[in-house]
């Protein structure tokens, strides 16, 4: 290896170490359950670098943000999707989104709910929770349409995307958050939602 390579290499390292220690940094300042606000000023105290550096890394505060939600699904697994379009049947299929929303919400259950009620008071932080709640519905309808040509029911699109549109619902931070402050376990919780999804999953059948 020339010495040239050995600085790049060297040099991209010490950016990525220095990227993960700002997201890290703005995850904690989440995490501690107190009016922090998620401030570049804050974050750059915390990760003991200067507003410049984040600025440098991620652009902009929105860039910033972007990036804290793809870092927390890391954490959170959600790179399994990909699992439930891998699964050959439906029905496990929507256990699968179920576990893994599951275990998504309570890998970070206090940053995801500071996001979320920061999201009511800030736009930029609204735009990247929707965007993200958007693919639920989209990855319910792909498996209801699975379900469908599976069991051959012919549903509507219009109640498809009800149920679609249900299923989302009841896999959402809300739903879990609530269950989980009511004292159930994750394990309680997947097994309450699956019931309720597989339930959505079949109504246009019977209506």
């Amino acid at each position: 290896m020339s010495p040239r390579s050995y600085s790049m290499e060297k040099r991209e390292a010490g950016t990525n170490e220095t990227r993960l220690r700002i997201l890290e940094a703005a995850r904690r300042a989440l995490a501690q359950e107190r009016d922090e606000a998620l401030s570049m000023e804050a974050i750059a105290r915390r990760a003991g670098v200067s507003r410049l550096t984040i600025y440098y890394h991620f652009n902009s505060r929105p860039g910033l943000l972007e990036a804290l939600y793809d870092y927390v699904a890391t954490r959170g697994g959600m790179q399994r999707i990909a699992e439930i379009f891998r699964e050959p049947k439906p029905s496990a299929a929507l256990d699968k989104l179920v576990d893994i929303f599951v275990a998504f919400w309570a890998s970070d259950r206090v940053v995801i709910r500071r996001l979320r009620a920061m999201a009511a008071l800030d736009p930029e932080i609204r735009r990247g929770i929707d965007a993200r709640d958007a693919r639920r519905p989209h990855i319910a309808r792909e498996i209801l349409k699975r379900l469908a040509a599976a069991e051959k029911n012919i549903y509507g699109e219009e109640q498809l995307n009800a149920s679609a549109n249900v299923i989302a619902m009841l896999t959402g931070f809300a739903n879990y958050d609530a269950l989980a402050s009511a004292g159930y376990s994750g394990k309680e919780i997947s097994a309450i939602i699956a019931r309720l999804v597989h339930f959505a999953a079949t109504w246009p059948a019977r209506h």
